[in-house]
């Protein structure tokens, strides 16, 4: 009713959602639902968990078209010992398994992550299954942490912070120099593709600049009026950088909604 055209869903394993009052409707049930309601575009949704990507799901994203073709999928370890450290409840075979089934029923789906090292316990060879991992699926983008004890968690209460401060700065930085090397791979991949950009953003510093997503959650800047903003556009990539990119208008008729 406010002219939103994105609606983002959010909670913790929100893929598990069961509506309380219908039994009916469970979350592919409530994408469909939202989906449906007048003036949305886009709909998005953060985080699921991946024990949690039933058939039903990858329906859902595969069939609905307001749903975005982007899965935020946190994996956190590539290595199966240390997801079982951290209770995560499936193994790095899963994970994958499950990437391969939405590839196989979506192509072209994107696919953030996030990601933890130096876990306690976490080896270095465990850790090389982790940059293993994300050189398989290659990941259009990955918020990364070093490990840190957060109180009344089960790790703070039985396991020792073993992980030389130093080493876990040296994981780092090996997993986001990796990162930026596929990330720059597949934006130059995209040099010369028209997409469609919600406009998400007017720049406060550069008169006429503005920014927006495509539905695989791609940055992409170009230049226009700030009336667009909201407004759901084409344009044509001319420029990559790791981080997106950089294109020009090529049509404005899709804006009237």
């Amino acid at each position: 009713a406010s002219g939103r055209v994105e609606i983002h869903l959010l909670g913790q394993i929100v893929n598990h959602y069961q509506a309380p009052d219908d039994p009916s409707c469970d979350f592919g049930e409530l994408l469909g639902r939202v989906s449906a309601m007048p003036g949305v575009r886009r709909v998005r949704f953060a985080s699921p968990h991946p024990r949690h990507v039933t058939p039903r799901l990858i329906a859902a994203i595969r069939d609905i078209p307001q749903v975005c073709k982007h899965l935020h999928l946190p994996v956190q370890s590539g290595s199966t010992r240390v997801l079982t450290a951290m209770r995560r409840r499936y193994s790095r075979e899963e994970y994958l398994d499950g990437i391969q089934a939405l590839t196989d029923a979506i192509p072209g789906i994107e696919f953030s992550t996030d990601v933890i090292v130096g876990f306690p316990t976490e080896t270095a060879e465990e850790f090389d299954e982790t940059l293993d991992l994300v050189r398989r699926v290659r990941f259009q983008s990955i918020y990364s942490f070093k490990y840190s004890v957060r109180p009344n968690t089960l790790a703070e209460k039985r396991m020792r912070d073993d992980v030389p401060e130093a080493e876990k700065t040296r994981r780092i930085v090996a997993l986001q120099g990796l990162q930026r090397q596929i990330q720059v791979a597949r934006h130059e991949a995209g040099l010369g593709r028209d997409v469609e950009v919600l406009v998400d953003t007017v720049s406060a510093r550069a008169a006429g600049a503005l920014g927006g997503r495509t539905a695989g959650n791609t940055v992409v800047n170009f230049d226009g009026p700030p009336e667009w903003l909201g407004r759901v556009i084409t344009v044509r990539v001319t420029r990559a950088t790791p981080h997106g990119w950089r294109g020009e208008v090529l049509d404005a008729s899709g804006l009237a909604l």
